[in-house]
């Protein structure tokens, strides 16, 4: 699996429109936040929309709102929205099976399959909700893991 710009701004979409529960995320709060280019932003948002992942309203107290709970939101459902198959060949692909030269080796065949089996076993058991979760985490207790050798030293020493 190899994720696009796309896949990835679209969860960096889907995550700042959860961290604003029932209120409407504003497009220019998510271009600002992320970086993402606006027209870019905008095709994401309307494959987000037709996915059913997002609702959106117009106007000056519109924006944009999760369609559904967050918990209710797989991962791995909005990957596959925005970029097709998990699997890193179509050939071992579920949803989105097409021949591959790969299939003329069993073993390769088997390895990708079991490529495929991992990557979705995550993805499938991830919701935005636990993306949402995860996020709350870390701002509680920034730099708590990534503290490097030279910030610890620093700190015992001070």
């Amino acid at each position: 699996m190899r994720t696009t710009a796309a896949s990835e701004y679209g969860c960096l979409a889907l995550l700042a429109i959860g961290e604003r529960g029932e209120e409407w995320c504003k497009r220019q709060e998510i271009v600002e936040r992320f970086g993402i280019p606006t027209a870019f932003l905008e095709q994401i948002l309307r494959k987000l929309t037709a996915s059913g992942f997002v609702v959106s309203r117009r106007g000056a107290e519109g924006g944009f709102r999760l369609a559904r709970p967050a918990a209710d939101i797989v991962i791995a459902d909005v990957m596959r929205a925005m970029d097709g198959p998990l699997a890193p060949s179509r050939s071992v692909s579920q949803n989105f099976y097409q021949p591959s030269p790969v299939e003329a080796s069993p073993a390769y065949h088997q390895l990708f399959r079991k490529v495929r089996d991992a990557i979705a076993a995550i993805l499938e058991q991830t919701t935005l909700e636990d993306i949402l979760d995860a996020e709350r985490n870390h701002h509680r207790h920034p730099h708590r893991a990534g503290r490097g050798a030279g910030a610890r030293a620093a700190a015992r020493r001070g």
